[in-house]
């Protein structure tokens, strides 16, 4: 008599947790070596066959798991971008204004470079400039995007929030992957950006809600 169903497909069960646990394992050492060999090398510099070569795998190995370096870049920035954004939104949600919650986007930036470095937080930042990467995707896409375009929708309901929110993604995004100025001057600039963008928005905010009746009363 066949054994029940349920039975058969059990069997197979430990096992295949246990090869999807090491093929888990595997991506994760990759990923993890492929960062390490961007902070070193850069991108552009990045060799697949220096990091299968150190993790003890075939370059074929490599390619199982990632489509190509590009991927392991991708998949880094969405990481970043969860962290940066998670990190703004408590800003936002003890009631920050918009400005103060595109400040909260460069620190975290910053933050994230102290961490990775200042030459692996540039080929992120310039990665959303290569042509697949700004034909493919809308600012909707990313983690950071989302959150600012939520915001400023709630704050500014009379601004474009998506021209906005990629207006200033775009400029911190900009200056963050081609200047090379000492730190103090980038975060001038990014300072400035800040304020522009924001002031920009309120003034379009106040335009369509009229000028405020207060400001020409006259004492009589």
């Amino acid at each position: 008599m066949p054994a029940p169903q349920s039975v058969l497909t059990a069997q197979p069960t430990k096992a295949t947790d246990r090869r999807t646990a090491q093929r888990e394992d595997t991506r994760a050492r990759l990923f993890t070596e492929t960062v390490d060999e961007f902070k070193r090398c850069g991108f552009a510099g990045t060799e697949i066959a220096a990091i299968t070569e150190r993790v003890g795998l075939t370059r074929g190995a490599f390619y199982v798991h990632f489509a190509g370096k590009d991927e392991v870049l991708r998949e880094l920035l969405l990481i970043e971008e969860r962290r940066i954004a998670a990190a703004a939104l408590v800003v936002s949600e003890r009631s920050g204004s918009v400005e103060e919650v595109f400040a909260a986007v460069v620190k975290a930036v910053l933050s994230a470079e102290r961490r990775l470095g200042r030459r692996l937080v540039r080929d992120l930042c310039a990665g959303q400039f290569r042509p697949e990467v700004a034909q493919s995707q809308d600012v909707a896409d990313h983690p950071v995007g989302l959150m600012l375009v939520g915001v400023i929708a709630q704050r500014l309901p009379e601004v474009d929030a998506v021209d906005l929110a990629m207006t200033f993604l775009t400029g911190m995004f900009g200056l963050l992957a081609i200047e090379d100025a000492p730190l103090a001057a980038r975060r001038r600039r990014l300072d400035l950006l800040v304020r522009i963008a924001s002031q920009g928005a309120m003034a379009t905010e106040a335009s369509h809600n009229g000028p405020d009746p207060s400001i020409n009363r006259r004492v009589t």
